[in-house]
């Protein structure tokens, strides 16, 4: 039997579907052209898929974003050697349906929706190539509003601050910095900071980045040193430093293509009690999410570690903050954990993917 499957819905008790939260989760599927949208219900009893849904797409999905405001997605690929965007609208009774597919003026990694709901926003790895793009008023992607280079390549991140008024560009390896923009929701533009980089310490790589619903502070995975920092984030926008934190020791030095151990995504709670760490292994198995208890400051101290199955590429929370989603790469699988107060997460099922998806969205139900 497929886990997580309509299967495992149908065998489910009456009760199971009666109480509980839901919420949907959407993964890209490139080997399909598709995008898949699961219905997930969960209860005292546990997690369990509803529903699934299928959009056909015409070319190779590989990341999706998240328009807080209406809960519309942005999904983003190449299709004929060419880095397109389709916006898709969602429903409240699980449907989805495609507003249109526009081609983007710079090339695609990470992706996200400003908080005005106004502005889609792009970073790319390769290049650092960092734009914003308007979307028109039936949700369509328009042509590029602003677009800048970073100083340096291997750019990891984009997201506003929940004010929406500032952007940090992080990269990582070997390129190690942390550049800080003011972002105009009304024009799109990106401005940079001065000073414009946080300069995170040595080799760190900073990745990913999470905000604290409350406080003024940013949270970021470092890539190379295996941990989180915390940074208050000033009036101004400027990135100061408040604490760095290891999860396990490297086990050699850092060296440019060698594949090893790699912090990868960062989520926190929406009560901003809890943070979560995933950590890589490419060639072993301390594949693992590490959980931090947040302080009433912000600052962090160890909770757990929890074992995951090969290569934890992204996390995301479910509404209530009461599940994380792991997706297990290397296992083409996203298993379901439910968090417990003290940091400990309880393995729950897994959802088996078509393909290796390294991206995932969750939206509330309804």
């Amino acid at each position: 039997m497929r886990r997580l499957s309509l299967a495992f819905f149908f065998l489910v008790s009456p009760c199971f579907l009666l109480g509980g939260d839901s919420f949907r989760l959407f993964v890209p599927d490139a080997q399909n052209q598709r995008l898949a949208a699961y219905s997930i219900r969960s209860s005292a009893s546990g997690i369990g898929v509803e529903k699934e849904a299928f959009l056909s797409l015409s070319f190779n999905p590989a990341k999706v974003a998240v328009n807080r405001v209406d809960h519309s997605l942005v999904v983003s690929g190449v299709r004929d050697g060419k880095t397109v965007a389709a916006a898709i609208a969602t429903a409240g009774d699980g449907g989805m349906k495609l507003i249109g597919v526009s081609t983007l003026a710079r090339p695609v990694g990470y992706t996200s929706v400003d908080r005005s709901g106004r502005y889609f926003m792009t970073v790319h790895y390769g290049s650092g190539s960092v734009a914003t793009y308007p979307f028109g008023a039936d949700g369509s992607i328009g042509d590029v509003a602003h677009s800048v280079v970073t100083p340096k390549g291997e750019a990891h991140c984009i997201l506003t601050t929940p004010d929406n008024r500032f952007v940090y560009i992080p990269c990582v390896k070997n390129n190690n910095a942390l550049f800080q923009y003011a972002f105009d929701d009304t024009s799109g533009e990106l401005r940079a900071l001065e000073p414009f980089n946080a300069e995170p310490p040595a080799m760190f790589g900073p990745r990913h980045v999470a905000y604290h619903p409350t406080l003024p502070l940013a949270y970021f995975s470092n890539e190379q040193q295996l941990g989180a920092s915390v940074y208050a984030i000033g009036t101004d926008g400027q990135l100061t430093d408040v604490q760095h934190v290891n999860t396990i020791p490297r086990r050699s030095p850092f060296e440019q293509g060698k594949r090893d151990l790699h912090a990868s995504d960062i989520a926190l709670t929406p009560d901003g009690e809890l943070l979560f760490v995933a950590l890589r292994d490419f060639n072993g198995d301390e594949d693992s999410v590490f959980s931090f208890r947040v302080d009433s400051d912000g600052k962090l101290s160890p909770a757990a570690r929890t074992k995951i199955g090969d290569i934890p590429w992204k996390l995301n929370l479910s509404p209530d903050g009461k599940y994380l989603a792991v997706c297990e790469s290397g296992l083409r699988r996203i298993m379901f954990f439910a968090v417990q107060p003290d940091g400990s997460l309880d393995r729950q099922e897994g959802l088996e993917i078509a393909t290796s998806a390294r991206d995932m969205a969750i939206v509330p139900e309804g």
